[in-house]
């Protein structure tokens, strides 16, 4: 065999036996990709709210009836589905207890403080009147955590004040004080 031939022989040779070596396995798999929903509230405060610990200076003169606490702050945590729960609310009322007759109730609610991520809700932007009736105080959660705790989510201020009503101060009643269950609900809007 000439060399031409044996150089041709050992190409094809080569080639044939190159490929068999050089060929590539795969494999593969699936990964199942999900984000749960998430919907939670958490409303922290360090100690109960006391509201009404006014007391009269001088004969003849009005008690202040005007009294606020800023103590109590709403962390939340959510994630939304774009499609079929496109946002979320935060709503208030009181759930037990009566509010004595010849004050009111006031809530109102800061912007969140900036400790999370995401799409924050937006604050009810004025003071108003807490009743039984329920209250929407945060709208258009999207998906958003706020951080946990103090200074932390959405500052809520509580104020009680004098009624406009006729005849307020005359219905003021020492024994009416009362003890109130405010609930807050983290609902799909």
């Amino acid at each position: 065999m000439t060399t031409t031939c044996k150089n041709i022989a050992l190409f094809l040779f080569l080639l044939v036996f190159g490929n068999l070596c050089a060929q590539v396995n795969q494999g593969s798999h699936k990964i199942n990709l999900s984000i749960p929903e998430v919907a939670l509230i958490n409303v922290y405060s360090d100690a109960n709210i006391n509201l009404g610990n006014t007391s009269v200076i001088e004969a003849g003169q009005a008690i202040n009836m005007e009294d606020t606490n800023n103590s109590v702050w709403i962390n939340y945590s959510s994630v939304i589905g774009s499609q079929s729960q496109p946002g979320r609310d935060i709503s208030i009322r009181i759930s037990e207890g009566s509010i004595p007759a010849g004050v009111k109730l006031y809530v109102k609610v800061a912007k969140d403080m900036g400790a999370g991520a995401g799409e924050m809700g937006e604050p009810i932007s004025t003071t108003q009147e807490l009743t039984s009736n329920p209250l929407t105080i945060i709208t258009n959660i999207g998906s958003a955590y706020t951080g946990a705790g103090a200074n932390k989510g959405n500052n809520v201020q509580y104020s009680l004040k004098l009624s406009d009503e006729p005849n307020a101060y005359a219905n003021l009643d020492f024994n009416q004080n009362n003890t109130l269950v405010i609930n807050y609900t983290l609902s799909d809007n």
